[in-house]
This record gives structure tokens, sequence and C-alpha cells, in this order.
């Protein structure tokens, strides 16, 4: 549907008055006939769209001057892009898609609506026209000289949302972010517009880039939501409005990498939501061949602008340029390493393994680097594709050399709290590191959930439901994020708290199989087994035939008298090729549903033999309840380290 437009609309330099026709940039008037006008308008309506040449000669031409219809329009675009300053090959304004049409790349500015005519500035915008949020690579242009634009955009960013912080008070979702001193702001996903699905990682990367690194900027005044909420607008045909009410956000924040003809152009701006009006836009252009010494020139530039104009303290932005290698094709692997780990898959894992160690070999002071490998064996680990005993000790070297590169570091401090927390059992090492990394960034939410999780094994219930709150407010849209607080509800005994979290999490993703999981452990907690039985069928037609959904269906079969299948479920697990193989610790917790309680603490052994990650769960997980008052449970809490039972009863007790 086409766009109503305000009368008055600015783009870049110029302003246009639909009304009249009149175009004029920097207060001068710019002749534009009628057929350019014409053109004009129709791009405007549907900015970042294909307006196809049919349609243009249908809204311009009558039927009998088909003939002359070719000719005409590619005339009548050249004397728009005159009029304008564009230029086909390198376009500011109007990019030309061959044989199919033209698309309005620069962004639109209208007053917002509650404005009266007579209020509406009549003098240009400080910046140039800007591309829309994207990512194109040209052929020609090689990726490693390509990805120290990423650094480049941090920075100028960062510098920007460093006074953005301190700036903003607009209303978010009812709070006033004048009285608490803290806006919200979402980094929309870059979109990969090469064509090449092989770029899709660096487009994510980008965007994981600019989250991570402006969620340091100033927490106390800055919330930056996180990856998963964010990426859940890639491709999105929201209005910047609408997403702003989704995230719970004042501000959106767009970039853009454009590259043609040996030139690489490196565009962001600022977006508040509530009236859609730019609040900062600016853009820089160079030859490729300068991209890393861009990097500097452009953070300075910026951030002396900004420092002076609002005669603030600078902004110390090139404490994390020192983060990224300055070795290109490092940055590069580093990049594809994270797109690669976010997939959560074997496959991914097995990739980002090989990319954060490309990225170490050819830089082997990049602590990023470190704390990502760190991180994938983690992973590698506690899904099953690699032995506890192997996975781990390699992820804590890992990350113990990304903490000894930059101690600043909150993924390395998180990496290191969820090694030790996981394998060591150290939880006062645990303890520590998760503390130093939330410290160190406030806006990082796999802190916050993670750490969530260890103090919910700790007993230290309330905390842990803080923390993941907090979470949820960097994570919205997260699934996972909200399912988090079920859990800690689920080990708190607060079971129908816990299962109206759960279904806020289907709310969000109505096919998020763990959060069917997790729904069939709390019914059969509530004593509802037959419901928890049909919530893990329906995980397992999400999810397939997978251990982590086949142990705690089997475990309800058990509760709800039907042993027989329970034990062919058990049995069938044996089938499951390596090696992703059963954790232990679900096996017991069979087992005591079954009633085998001497068969449950033989695998309760081999879970500790194992390293098995679960084993943190002991003191909280409801389904050992009928071992607590055993003395040899007592002994395995014991040997895990963790904090008495009565203390563990006394704090989950609601």
């Amino acid at each position: 549907m086409t766009a109503r437009l305000d009368p008055h609309v600015r783009f870049g330099a110029f302003q246009l008055n639909l009304l009249t026709g009149e175009l004029r940039k920097s207060g001068a008037r710019i002749n534009l006939p009628d057929q350019p006008f014409q053109i004009l308008k129709a791009l405007l309506e549907r900015p970042g769209e294909l307006i196809s040449r049919e349609e243009l000669r249908q809204r311009l031409w009558s039927a009998e001057t088909f003939v002359d219809f070719e000719h005409g329009l590619n005339a009548a675009v050249r004397r728009l892009r005159d009029a304008l300053g564009d230029s086909a090959d390198v376009p500011r304004f109007i990019e030309t898609l061959p044989r199919r049409g033209y698309r309005f790349i620069a962004p639109v500015i209208q007053p917002p609506a509650t404005e009266e005519a007579s209020s509406r500035p009549e003098e240009p915008t400080t910046s140039e026209a800007l591309p829309p949020p994207a990512v194109a690579l040209a052929p020609s242009v090689t990726r490693a000289r390509v990805l120290g634009v990423v650094a480049t955009i941090v920075l100028v960013a960062a510098a920007v949302l460093w006074v953005f912080g301190y700036r903003s008070r607009s209303t978010v979702r009812g709070e006033s972010a004048g009285t608490s001193g803290r806006s919200m702001l979402a980094v929309l996903p870059f979109e990969n517009l090469t064509g090449n699905p092989e770029q899709e990682y660096l487009a994510d990367g980008m965007t994981e880039e600019l989250i991570a690194q402006l969620g340091r900027m100033d927490p106390s005044r800055l919330g930056v939501i996180a990856r998963t909420s964010a990426m859940q607008f890639k491709k999105t045909t929201k209005r910047a409005d609408q997403i702003g009410s989704d995230l719970g956000v004042s501000h959106l924040l767009e970039g853009s990498v454009r590259t043609t003809g040996g030139r690489i152009r490196v565009a962001v701006q600022l977006i508040e939501t509530r009236h859609q009006t730019h609040v900062w836009a600016e853009q820089y252009e160079r030859d490729v061949r300068d991209v890393l010494a861009l990097q500097r020139e452009v953070a300075e530039a910026i951030v002396e602008h900004i420092t002076t104009s609002l005669a603030i303290a600078p902004a110390d932005v090139n404490a994390d340029a020192r983060r990224h290698s300055t070795i290109a094709e490092a940055n590069e692997h580093y990049l594809r390493g994270r797109y690669y780990w976010s997939k959560d898959t074997a496959d991914g894992h097995k990739k980002a393994r090989e990319h954060f160690r490309r990225a170490i070999d050819l830089d082997p002071s990049f602590a990023l680097a470190h704390s990502g490998l760190a991180d994938t064996y983690v992973l590698l680990g506690s899904d099953g594709f690699m032995p506890m005993r192997d996975a781990y000790p390699l992820a804590r070297t890992a990350a113990l050399k990304a903490l000894a590169l930059d101690d600043a570091l909150a993924e390395a401090h998180n990496s290191m709290a969820a090694i030790n927390a996981d394998y060591y059992w150290d939880w006062v090492e645990a303890d520590r590191h998760f503390k130093r990394a939330v410290a160190l960034n406030p806006n990082y939410d796999t802190a916050l959930r993670f750490y969530s999780g260890y103090l919910a094994c700790m007993g230290r219930i309330e905390e842990a439901l803080t923390l993941a709150r907090r979470a949820q407010r960097l994570d919205p849209a997260s699934a996972g994020t909200q399912m988090n607080v079920g859990v800690i509800l689920y080990f708190a005994r607060r079971y129908d708290d816990a299962v109206v979290a759960i279904k806020e999490a289907l709310d969000l993703a109505p096919d998020f199989g763990p959060a069917y999981v997790m729904l069939g452990r709390i019914y059969v907690a509530k004593g509802m087994p037959d419901r928890a039985v049909a919530e893990l069928e329906r995980a397992r037609g999400l999810m397939g035939r997978r251990p982590d959904v086949l142990t705690p269906y089997a475990y309800a079969l058990a509760r709800a008298g039907r042993q027989r299948e329970a034990r062919a479920m058990l049995d069938g697990l044996r089938e499951i090729a390596k090696p992703r193989t059963p954790a232990p610790f679900r096996i017991a917790m069979v087992h005591i549903a079954l009633g085998e309680t001497d068969r449950a603490f033989e695998w309760l052994e081999k879970a500790i033999d194992a390293r098995d990650w679960q084993m943190g769960l002991l003191n909280v997980e409801p389904a050992f309840d009928p071992l607590r008052s055993d003395q040899g449970f007592a002994a395995l809490v014991e040997r895990v380290g963790l904090p008495r039972q009565a203390d563990i009863r006394t704090r989950t007790s609601h």
C-alpha cells in the first residue's frame, strides 16, 4: 500500500514540497520538471522498495505514448539525477535495478505528525544522504578489506551512543527514562544484499559486534537489546514505532556498508522510534585500501565533533577498538566463528571452532577469538558432541589466554565462570567471574542468564530471578530468555508461576520445543503426569528423538504408571548415535521414577565420573526430592561442593 506522505519531505540536504513540486537544497530552489518530480514522488512514497519501470509508465504516460516510454523514462531519470547531483554508477539517492526499475536508497525524513506545517524547519540536515541499512559487497572488493569496516561502524556508533545515553529522556513502555536515567536502544540487523548466502556471517557479525560494543558504553544510562531479540527483526517490514513498541526501546540504530568502484561507504543513523525521526546520521567514503586507517580517523573525528558541541568529556572509544585484530582476515574468521556458534548445532560448533582457531593463528593476541573458542568448547562438551573431560580443559585454556590478554573482557569472564561451574565445580571462582562479567557489562544478557542459573543452583532464588528478569528486559523477544525465568521458578517449587512463564515463552515462539519439555517436567512435579506426557509428545514431534527429550519423556511415563513404555524408551536411548550420548544425570531421574533407587545412585556416580554439568542441579531439581533423606545423596552433594540441602530448602521456600 502506498504510504501517505507529509507535504514536506526531507532527504539528505534536500527538502521537497509534494503539493507544489518545489525542490530546495540549502534553501536554494532547484528547477525540477513535472515528470522527474512525479518519479521522485513515486520513489519517496515507498523508500527502499523497487518501483518498476512498468509502474512508472502507467503513472506518468498514457497508453498512446508507450512507443516513447523507454526513451522518455530514461531521460526523466537522468534529469532527476542531475537535479540531485546523483550518479547512476555510485548512487546516493536513486539506485537502478537493470531492466526492472528504481529504488530510493536514502532515508526519508518527515516532521512528526503532531507538528504544524508552520513549525517545520526549512534548513536542510547537516548530513549527506545515507543508503538504507544494508551491507552490499561488490565482487571486486576483497572480504578482508571490508571486514575493517566493522570496527569503524562500532567506533562511530559508540561515540554517538555514549552521548545519547546522557541526553535521551524518552518514555519507554510507561517507564520514564528521565526518572530512571536509562534509555533503551536496539541495533537492527544488517541486511545481506550481496545475493550470496555465504556472506550472511558478515551482516550478522556486524549486528552482534555493535550490540556487544555499545552494551559496554554506559550501562547505567543505556540499555542495549540483546542479539536474539534484535535478530527477530531481520528483513522486517515493521515501522520504527512498531519495533520500538515490541522491544520497549526509544531508539534504533541502523547502519550500512556499501562498496562500488573501489570505494567504500560507511553510514550510521540513530532513529527515535516514537516519531520515527532521525536524531543523528553521518556517512564517510574512502578508497577500500584505506579501510584500516579509516577506523581511527572516523572515530576520532566523530568523538571530537560530538564532545566539542556538547561540552562533555570524550569517550574512550579506542579501548574497544583494541579488542579487535588489526589483521582484517583474523576479524573475518572471528565473525564467521560467532555466526556459526550461534547456530547451536554440531556442525555449527565445529565450524565455529575452526574459524576461531584460524583467527588465533593469524593473530595470537586476539582476545575475543580466544574467548569465542572457549565458548565453543563449552557448547561441544555440554551438548554432548565432545566428552566433557576433553572439551572443558580446552575451554579453560582458551579462556585463561583471553583473560591474560584482556582482563576487562566480559565475554572471557563469563566463559571462565561457566567452565568453573559446569565442569570443575569451583563455585567460588564461578561466582567471582560471573560478578566480574556483569560488572564489566551490565547489558551482557548471556552473562545475566548464566549467572541467574548459577544462583538458582546455589539456592539464591530471589537473586536469580532478579537477574533473569533483567535479561528479559534486554532480550524481550527471546523465548529462551523467557523460559529461563520459568526454570528458576520450577526450581523454587513455584509451579503455577513457572507454568505461566513457560506459556509466555510459547507465546513468543509456539514451536519452541524446549519449552514443551519444561512444561512436561513442571506438570510431573505438580502431580499431573498424563498432562506431562502430552506436552513431551509435542516436544518429541518438534525436536525429534533427542536424549534431552526422551529422558524426561521416559521419566513422565514412569510417573504416569506406564513403566513398560518408560523402560522401552530408556532402552531406545542406547540406539542413539554417538557422540550426543544421554546425560547420566537425566537417566538417574528416570530410575527414580521407576522406583529403582540403587540404579539411580549408580547413574549419579557415572555422572560424577563424567563431570556431567547437570550435577550442579542436584540440590534444586524436584525429581531428586525422594532421595534427599538418604545419607548417600547428602554425600554426593558434598562431593560436588554444593551448599547443604537444609540451606537450599530454606531459600527455595515461598
